[in-house]
Parts: C-alpha cells; sequence; structure tokens
C-alpha cells in the first residue's frame, strides 16, 4: 500500500518545487545512497523543530560536500501553506547529489524529493522489547545524520516484526546501549534521566536533541553517557522519541517498567 498523497521534485536547475510521481535513473540516490534525509511533522502550518532538522541537514550537507546553499528553507515553508494549509501530515524531505561519476562525486548541486503522507499516530506504548540479534551499530562522523543508507534499521525492524515484537533495542558494537529501532531511547531512575552518547553510533534525533536541551533547560539531571545493558535493569521507566512522539516500554525482557505519560515531556510533542 502506498502511504504517500503527494510527491514534490525540485532538481538541481529548478528554480521551483513541482509535481511528480517519478525520477530520473540512474542517479546517485539509487546508484550509491549519496544523500540526506529528514522526516518531519507538518502541523499548525509550520514544521516542528524545524530550526533542528535545518541544523542537522545542513551539517550533514556540509559533511557530504553538497552545496547546502541550494536549500531554501522558506520556499519549503511557502509551499507547505499552499498545499495543505491547516493540516497535520507526514513530511519526509529527501536531499540527495546530482550527477553522475561513479564513487567519487563530480559535482555539489543536490535534487530535493519532498513526501507529503498522513501524519504518524505513535504508539503511547510498546509492550515487548528485546535486544537485536542481528545488528550492531558502529560511531562514525557519518553516523548522526540521517543517509539514505538505512539498511541497519531495515534489518532491525524486519527482526523486530519476526519476533513478534513491538521494540528492538540496538547495541553498538562494543555492547554499549545505542537507539531503538527507529528512535533514540532514555531511561529514568530515581529523578535522573539517561541516555546514549552520539559515540555510541545513534542518530542525532531532533526529538532528542529537543529533550535534551528540555532537561538542561529545566535543570533535571542529564546524563549522556556509554552505559551497558544492565542499565536497563535498573530503570523505572524507558521511553523512545522520535518525530511522531514519545512511547514508553513497558517490558523489556522479563523487566517491567512504569508506563505512566510524564505530562511535562508529552506537552512538548503535543
Amino acid at each position: 500500500m502506498n502511504e504517500i498523497e503527494t510527491i514534490y521534485q525540485k532538481s538541481s536547475y529548478s528554480e521551483s518545487w513541482a509535481l511528480g510521481e517519478y525520477i530520473k535513473l540512474p542517479n546517485r540516490a539509487t546508484s550509491y545512497g549519496d544523500g540526506l534525509f529528514e522526516t518531519m511533522v507538518w502541523s499548525q502550518d509550520n514544521i516542528r523543530f524545524f530550526e533542528k532538522h535545518l541544523k542537522r541537514l545542513s551539517e550533514g550537507m556540509e559533511f557530504l560536500g553538497m552545496d547546502a546553499s541550494m536549500i531554501n528553507s522558506e520556499e519549503l515553508i511557502s509551499l507547505l501553506k499552499k498545499t495543505i494549509p491547516g493540516e497535520r501530515k507526514r513530511i519526509r524531505w529527501t536531499v540527495f547529489r546530482a550527477g553522475a561519476g561513479k564513487y567519487t562525486p563530480e559535482e555539489s548541486a543536490v535534487i530535493q524529493i519532498l513526501q507529503i503522507a498522513p501524519a504518524t499516530v505513535v504508539s503511547e506504548i510498546k509492550r515487548h522489547a528485546d535486544v537485536s540479534r542481528n545488528v550492531q551499530l558502529f560511531a562514525n562522523p557519518w553516523s548522526k545524520f540521517k543517509t539514505l543508507n538505512a539498511l541497519p534499521y531495515i534489518i532491525a525492524n524486519k527482526e523486530k516484526s519476526e519476533r513478534g515484537l513491538d521494540e528492538m533495542i540496538l547495541l553498538d558494537h562494543r555492547g554499549y546501549i545505542s537507539e531503538a529501532s527507529i528512535a533514540n531511547i532514555f531511561w529514568v531512575k530515581s529523578g535522573t534521566y539517561f541516555t546514549p552518547a552520539l559515540s555510541c553510533g545513534c542518530i542525532d534525533g531532533v526529538s532528542r536533541q529537543v529533550l535534551i536541551d528540555y532537561f538542561e533547560s529545566s535543570r533535571i539531571p542529564l546524563e549522556i553517557g556509554e552505559f551497558k545493558l544492565d542499565e536497563l535493569y535498573t530503570a523505572e521507566q524507558v521511553f523512545v522519541t522520535n518525530s511522531s512522539g514519545i512511547s514508553y516500554l513497558e517490558s523489556f525482557k522479563d523487566k517491567k517498567f512504569s508506563t505512566k505519560p510524564i505530562q511535562s515531556l508529552k506537552l512538548i510533542f503535543d
């Protein structure tokens, strides 16, 4: 089933977005995964946490040697206001390198794809979670960005489905907690919040950044570091978060957690 309602494209030589269901092949997205994407929530005629999405995308483009000046955020917002005013939607913004070449890029211009779909309703409670048997993550200079190479998450979610689980915890190659199958992970113990550091190979999620900013500005104890799985066995609550919001884990293996919503966090994503 195709959940995408509308697709817009903007080529390296175009001055505006245009409707289009198909992209020219071959291209560097399908051939080499030479690109990035942001998954965002459109609500109240704006993109939630848009500045953080823009910052991560721009930093990723700079790292990959792409021309970030081709990104026009005001034009993007204007397009969405005209096409889906007052609606709530899920927006995927893909940016990949234009041109040919093989592994060595020949240019820095980009092609952009905008996919508009129904807003994702996050499950408030994920009842059964376990550790992935098939995926280990590796930290590198680009692991914090959302690149077009999503194989670790495809494999993890396939495993999750096959094992009948609601969430999968991913570890890095050293055995430290990294993230969940499509989200960052946090847990609470004695009033202190914990989340893995980027050195564990997790994506620097926008919702992760928002929560870290909230904890720091509210002077709520927060520890960002490298943690072994034993940490989850002493946690009181565990939750995962992405652009769709927060989901609480009810159990991890034989350990049970509280799933009572943390109201102050809920308000951030309403």
